[in-house]
């Protein structure tokens, strides 16, 4: 909005200077004309008195009545007419005051001075949010005290403040924005294990192949210096069950069972999470893995906040997907593993099927439903057998 504002705004100074010129050009015309006229008339005059029809009072009374008949349109007449430059005072003024406006029909303003008032309140807002427990602020008033803290760190960065930014943006669904204040927070303070930690978990939500590694290796980083830290330990079998590698992924969670006291709440989430890993690695669930990746030339009309879903189909029976895996897509590739825990229906699932239809789309809307301008790949049909890993390439766009 602010850059078609300034376009239009160049545009219109510009035509204002040209019909200005233009004005310039035509009085200056005028003034050429009047003066040929009566630089005409006194060589007139002057012949007259050389032929000796007029004396030298006669010659100075009707130089005199010349000067008064020209004296309107020439205000003097002996001296050079010349071009002026155009005055651009009254311009710029113009000028400004339609930029004035332009900004606060645009909203601007109202942007600007909600900043500002979320900055004034940042120290009351943050002292009611962060140091009462039993306080549960809504979204807007989350998106507060984020915006007035985005405010501060615009002015003051800091290592903490960026990653409580980037949790806040996690909570409320940012996760863009999220990855990059993490960033800052760790340009700041490469080591601070707690902000690692929360980007390695922003990265396991992004999904995508390269952001798993880098999660990966954020979690190797924090191992290394602790290896009994069971938040990292836990956090190194999600990242592995993303990937596929359920054996690895139950490894990680049984050393962290370890770790936990008999009473910790957390044990009897990780031992069912041992039991599916195990049961996806030797075969006893049905797995079906996709690595789902994109061509150049859609990656460039990717437009941010799509959705990209995997679903499967059955061949031999309706169009209605059987199973459906949904991600937000942050970067490519992503591998996403379906089951029969992601069944649309709770009678039919990948197990139910002899074949399988699979198929990836990219849409804007959220929904799987394909509108124009929405992306997908080419869908290809399997013999339904476990373990299957199967590769798609998003090339098309509806039209």
């Amino acid at each position: 909005m602010w850059y078609l504002a300034l376009a239009l705004l160049a545009v219109f100074a510009v035509v204002i200077l040209l019909l200005a010129r233009r004005q310039q050009l035509s009085t200056l015309s005028t003034l050429h004309a009047n003066k040929a006229v009566y630089e005409s008339r006194l060589q007139e005059l002057d012949e007259d008195k050389a032929q000796g029809l007029l004396n030298d009072k006669d010659l100075a009374n009707a130089q005199r009545e010349l000067k008064k008949t020209f004296v309107t349109d020439v205000h003097n007449p002996d001296e050079e007419v010349r071009m002026q430059p155009a005055r651009i005072t009254w311009v710029a003024l113009l000028a400004l005051v339609a930029a004035t406006a332009l900004y606060v029909w645009g909203g601007s303003w109202q942007q600007q001075q909600q900043a500002d008032t979320a900055l004034a309140e940042l120290e009351q807002r943050s002292a009611r949010l962060l140091n009462n427990a039993n306080v549960q602020p809504d979204a807007e008033e989350m998106m507060l005290f984020a915006l007035g803290l985005r405010q501060r760190l615009a002015q003051e960065p800091n290592a903490s403040a960026w990653s409580l930014y980037g949790r806040i943006m996690l909570q409320v669904g940012q996760l863009d924005e999220a990855l990059a204040a993490f960033e800052q927070s760790r340009s700041i303070t490469p080591n601070s294990v707690s902000n690692l930690m929360y980007y390695a978990q922003a990265l396991i939500l992004s999904g995508s192949d390269a952001d798993l590694a880098k999660a990966g290796s954020f979690v190797g980083d924090i191992l290394r210096e602790n290896r009994t830290n069971v938040e990292a330990l836990g956090l190194l079998g999600v990242i592995a069950y993303e990937r596929g590698d359920f054996e690895r992924a139950a490894q990680a969670w049984e050393i962290t069972v370890r770790l936990l006291d008999e009473s910790d709440p957390r044990r009897a989430s990780l031992l069912s999470s041992i039991e599916d890993a195990k049961a996806r690695s030797d075969g006893s669930v049905l797995t079906l893995t996709v690595n789902v990746d994109i061509s150049e030339a859609m990656r460039n009309e990717l437009v941010y906040g799509s959705t990209l879903f995997v679903f499967v189909r059955d061949p031999d029976g309706g169009r209605a997907p059987i199973a459906v895996a949904r991600r937000t897509i942050s970067d490519f590739p992503i591998t996403v593993t379906l089951t029969d825990a992601d069944a649309v229906m709770t009678d039919t699932g990948l197990s139910d099927a002899e074949n399988w239809l699979i198929g990836a789309r990219i849409t804007r809307s959220g929904t799987i439903e394909m509108q124009k301008g929405d992306m997908e790949a080419r869908p290809v049909v399997m013999a339904a057998e476990p373990n299957l890993t199967v590769p798609l390439r998003i090339t098309e766009i509806r039209q």
